[in-house]
C-alpha cells in the first residue's frame, strides 16, 4: 500500500500519520519540577546509531525512565537527551484525585505540537474512570472542554491551553503528553508582553 492509498475509512496513510503526529499539551509546568531547562540547546534530530552500552551489543537501546513520586502520583519526563536523540518529549503521570491536574495553573503555549492522552488504568474496564476539564484558549478567553471517556487532546504549536482539572475521579487514570520536539519548552506570557515587561 502506498502512502497515498486509501484506507478502509477513506483516509490516506499519509493523512493518518500527519493527523496522528499533530500534537497537544499537559503538565507543562512539570518542566521546572522534573528538571527541564528551557535554555538548553536542542538535541540532534537523529536517533543515535550507537547501540552498545559497553556491556552488551544492544544495551543502549534499553533506557531506564526517571520515574519520580510526586505527591499522590508518579511522573516521568523523557526527551531526546535521554532517548538517544529520538525527536520527541514524553511526560507521563497519573490523575488520582479531584482538583488541579498537572502543575499549570494558567494558560501556556509551546512552539511545538503536542498531544495529551487521557487513558483509563483498568485493563478490565477501558473507560477513563474520571471526568476532566481541559481549558483551551488564552487567558481570559479559555474554553472549557469536559470529557469522561478516553481522549486525546491535540494542541498545534501556538495554541494556548491549560489549566486542567479533574472534576470526578472514580479510579486513577493516565495522563501522558507527547511533544514533537527534542527540547520541551513553554511560556506563560506572550513574547510581546515579555519584551514590554
Amino acid at each position: 500500500m502506498t502512502s497515498d492509498a486509501k484506507m478502509k475509512d477513506g483516509s490516506t496513510r499519509r493523512g493518518f500519520v500527519r493527523n496522528l503526529t499533530v500534537g497537544g499539551a499537559s503538565l507543562a509546568a512539570a518542566g521546572a519540577v522534573l528538571g527541564f531547562n528551557t535554555g538548553t540547546v536542542a538535541s540532534a534530530q537523529n536517533v543515535s546509531g550507537e547501540t552498545s552500552d559497553g556491556k552488551s551489543r544492544y544495551g543502549k537501546c534499553i533506557v531506564p525512565l526517571p520515574v519520580r513520586k510526586m505527591g499522590e502520583t508518579v511522573m516521568f519526563s523523557a526527551g531526546a537527551d535521554l532517548l538517544n536523540g529520538f525527536p520527541c518529549n514524553i511526560i507521563y503521570a497519573f490523575g488520582t484525585q479531584v482538583g488541579p491536574l498537572g502543575l499549570s495553573r494558567e494558560p501556556h503555549v509551546h512552539d511545538h505540537d503536542e498531544v495529551i492522552y487521557f487513558i483509563g488504568s483498568d485493563p478490565a474496564n477501558p473507560e477513563l474512570g474520571a471526568e476532566v476539564n481541559f481549558k483551551i484558549g488564552s487567558k481570559g478567553g479559555e474554553e472549557d472542554h469536559i470529557f469522561s471517556v478516553p481522549t486525546a487532546v491535540v494542541i498545534p504549536k501556538g495554541v494556548w491551553h491549560c489549566p486542567m482539572e479533574t472534576l470526578k475521579c472514580d479510579r486513577p487514570f493516565l495522563c501522558m503528553a507527547v511533544s514533537l520536539t527534542t527540547q520541551y519548552e513553554f511560556r506563560y506570557t506572550d513574547a510581546e508582553e515579555q519584551a514590554e515587561g
